[in-house]
């Protein structure tokens, strides 16, 4: 007999209002497809959306028909073609290009700004900063916002398990810029002179070396102009820290959760969703990915008279294999309730069950049959 599954409901109801819809979740839970899915989804409504993706992988790109996804927006075709009411772009971050804009916009003046630009401790961080990619998406988007070329913008996230990973970037960010940390990197005789103990003075030696390192100049010097030329840029920095964070909370933005259908995953994701809340994020929305399809109409029949005409062997590869799927079917479905059953109460996110494609999602027509599944009302 054929199982019937609980109703899953529509993503549009979630995407009602909003001007930014974030995508969270581990790797390799299809947070990407989804992404462009939930985008090309919204578009085809009739509205003008953008998807952003931080992923330097090709992937976005080749499943929405685009050969090379750039940091300039790229147009992505709709059903109707010129005629489409909607309209969608998709763009990948440039974490570089997006620190060098926030310089040029903070700086004093435009010589201030080159000088920064140019100097060799701003270019070694600036390319390479650890979680930088969290932070300038967000920043990225801040500005996107601002721009108001688009009604939603859609952002395909970077792999994070914890909240802190996600969302803990701009306040690393800003330590590292700290003016007075770095004012003590300015005197580094007086830092070692003041050290005590054989393991300290190395440490701090090894430490003074490697920036020494990538200033290429006097580290006194180099330090000393840098914080000179980044006081300005800091301040702006926060600024906009304090603001993304306030978009962020703010009921234009909806986070959506991508999560497979495994009870580690699923536990994964409760921990996650409540740490999100403890932080003042809400998870509007979980999409629960790549379900096993539910078994054939012709499962209806008996086993005995589906294969009577089919070999022996046959027969019995067709028992395993019906066995086999069942058995994960019903894993995936105590899965599935344990998470319904954690999302309860007034603002508990609405929890949307997709099931897996045949094949991987890799053309403009899998995005749409993905679309098909997340925006129907079932």
């Amino acid at each position: 007999m054929r199982r019937k599954r609980e109703p899953s409901p529509s993503i549009a109801p979630v995407l009602e209002g909003k001007r930014l819809v974030v995508l969270v979740g581990e790797g390799g839970v299809g947070k990407t497809s989804t992404a462009a899915a939930l985008a090309y989804g919204h578009a085809c409504t009739g509205s003008s959306v953008a998807v952003l993706t931080v992923d330097p992988a090709p992937r976005l790109g080749d499943a929405l028909g685009i050969r090379d996804i750039e940091a300039t927006p790229r147009a992505v075709a709709l059903p109707g073609g010129p005629a489409a009411k909607g309209s969608l772009v998709a763009m990948r971050l440039d974490s570089k290009r997006t620190f060098d804009r926030m310089v040029e916009r903070y700086a004093p003046s435009r010589e201030v700004a080159g000088a920064l630009l140019r100097h060799p401790i701003y270019q070694a961080v600036s390319g390479s900063l650890g979680g930088s990619e969290h932070y300038m998406a967000f920043q990225r988007l801040s500005e996107l916002v601002e721009s108001a070329d688009q009604d939603l913008l859609v952002i395909d996230t970077p792999p994070a398990a914890n909240a802190s990973e996600l969302l803990g970037a701009p306040a690393r960010l800003t330590g590292l810029f700290d003016t007075g940390a770095l004012s003590i990197l300015a005197e580094p005789a007086r830092l070692l002179a003041r050290a005590t103990g054989t393991l300290t003075r190395a440490s701090l030696a090894f430490v003074i070396a490697v920036v020494e390192r990538v200033a290429g100049d006097s580290l006194r010097t180099g330090v000393g102009d840098f914080i000179g030329l980044f006081g300005d840029i800091l301040a702006g920095l926060e600024d906009r820290t304090t603001a993304i964070n306030e978009l962020l909370r703010s009921g234009q933005t909806a986070f959506v959760m991508v999560v497979r259908p495994r009870s580690n995953d699923i536990a994964r994701a409760i921990a996650f969703e409540k740490a999100l809340a403890a932080i003042g994020l809400h998870i509007d929305a979980i999409v629960v990915n790549r379900l096993t399809p539910p078994p054939g109409l012709d499962r209806v029949r008996s086993r005995a008279e589906r294969l009577v005409e089919a070999p022996a062997q046959a027969r019995g590869a067709v028992v395993v294999m019906e066995r086999e799927m069942d058995s994960l079917r019903q894993i995936e479905s105590k899965a599935l309730a344990s998470l319904r059953d954690a999302m309860t109460g007034r603002n508990a996110p609405v929890v949307i069950a997709v099931t897996s494609l045949d094949v991987d999602v890799a053309t403009l027509d899998d995005i749409a049959t993905l679309a098909g599944e997340l925006f129907a009302e079932r």
